[in-house]
């Protein structure tokens, strides 16, 4: 897919958990537009292999290894960036993890787990690139969940997780706009995820589909697209939002 979106192009952007799933799908989508996509992920091998299939369609793309719950090891992430790209326009924390199980089984290192990664992660990462960030203004994007909205059973620290992210996002939309740095998030739901493959029958996502008032699962690259209109100077208005992609299903009964 070849098109143009004004404010993307020869911008640098670092997209958390980019070397596999939604987040792989934002860094091949956005590198399309022309951009220059820095990938952050602890899964070296596939890091490597994104940025290889980023080059192979004529992109630009740097992968550094870095923990987002390590604050030292994503600074020193932002700083290779930086001397790879000459700076950070556009930052989008995707990173994160998800566990289903009842509050009743739950354990505190369950629930610590969910909050360090979904929550503390972005905030290591915004902290660290917020440097860069200031010098020519830009975009952050946090991704969040459906269950930040709507509270799905069984994910009770997972949703409190993204819904901090919600809350992050408002408060920073605020604080950073004098900087020229807009702040916004996405907060994907019925989305036909690795997880949700794993986790539910083909009957099932079947079933969920028809209740989706426009017939159909969502997928990765529905999200892509939303994170790059955030990134774009088409959304220059837009800050302090956390928009829910789910095809009218949370609303639409």
């Amino acid at each position: 897919m070849n098109c143009e979106l004004p404010g993307i192009k020869k911008k640098v952007v670092v997209v958390t958990g980019g070397a596999s799933g939604m987040g792989r799908e934002i860094c091949e989508f956005i590198a399309t537009l022309g951009a220059k996509i820095a990938v952050i992920d602890i899964i070296e091998q596939k890091g490597v292999e994104t940025v290889k299939e980023i080059g192979g369609r004529g992109g630009e793309a740097f992968f550094t290894r870095g923990d987002v719950t390590n604050e030292a090891a994503i600074q020193g992430c932002m700083e290779k960036i930086n001397a790879q790209f000459g700076g950070i326009d556009i930052l989008v924390n995707n990173a994160g993890i998800a566990t289903l199980v009842s509050f009743e089984e739950m354990t505190l290192e369950v629930w610590k787990r969910l909050v360090e990664v979904n929550l503390t992660g972005p905030y290591i990462c915004t902290k660290a690139a917020l440097p860069y960030l200031s010098v020519r203004g830009g975009a952050i994007i946090m991704i969040s969940s459906g269950s930040s909205i709507t509270g799905t059973g069984a994910s009770a620290a997972y949703a409190a997780s993204k819904g901090g992210l919600n809350s992050f996002v408002r408060a920073l939309s605020r604080e950073l706009a004098p900087k020229g740095i807009r702040v916004n998030g996405v907060a994907p739901r019925s989305i036909e995820s690795e997880l949700l493959t794993k986790i539910y029958s083909r009957e099932y996502l079947d079933q969920m589909a028809r209740e989706i008032p426009v017939g159909r699962m969502g997928t990765y690259d529905d999200i892509a697209h939303v994170v790059a209109f955030l990134a774009s100077d088409l959304s220059s208005f837009i800050s302090g939002e956390t928009l829910l992609i789910d095809g009218g299903r949370t609303f639409g009964k």
